[in-house]
């Protein structure tokens, strides 16, 4: 059985799918992510979630939801920034990385995101022997994010095959070079 750890940047991946008019069923996404189907087994999932300074408790039924699809809650109660507000998970997901990795020893984590920022944690990760997948949107994902991962799952593909009649039964991530 294959230990997986789910880690979620809900605003990277949230705002992608909005970009494209769609909506995403994360319980669907966890469950297509770590399907027992191909000997996977969830050991944990992350979810990393802005808390909108002027108005903190506007979406705590969807904070709620995401609790109970699985999703273990990290909020941040974010900064102003213009005419909305800003957050910035980069040090907690990263931190969480490497201490996943450490404690949990999982065979695979799957980052939900498009940031480059995470380069070097997904680097040091796959240095310990995890493999670690990455999820996202193709076109809003650095290409040093996608060449640095063991496997890419492209959530453009995911959402079509929602849309189409059901998620795929599992993850058909596209092996990057690195994983050659």
């Amino acid at each position: 059985m294959h230990r997986v750890v789910v880690m979620l940047d809900y605003a990277n991946i949230d705002r992608a799918a909005r970009d494209r008019n769609q909506s995403i069923d994360y319980k669907a996404l966890l469950d297509y992510l770590a399907s027992e189907v191909d000997g996977r087994y969830l050991v944990e999932a992350f979810c990393y979630f802005p808390v909108d300074p002027r108005n903190p408790h506007a979406r705590d039924q969807e904070i709620d939801e995401l609790s109970m699809d699985g999703f273990f809650m990290r909020t941040k109660l974010g900064t102003i920034a213009g005419d909305t507000h800003k957050c910035n998970f980069d040090v907690e997901i990263t931190m969480d990385m490497m201490r996943v990795a450490h404690v949990i020893k999982p065979t695979i984590l799957v980052l939900c995101s498009g940031d480059g920022d995470f380069v070097p944690a997904v680097q040091y990760v796959r240095s310990m022997g995890v493999r670690v997948e990455l999820a996202s949107f193709i076109d809003t994902t650095a290409r040093a994010a996608i060449l640095n991962c063991s496997s890419f799952v492209d959530l453009d593909v995911y959402l079509r095959g929602s849309i189409e009649g059901g998620p795929q039964s599992e993850p058909q991530g596209a092996d990057t070079p690195a994983a050659s």
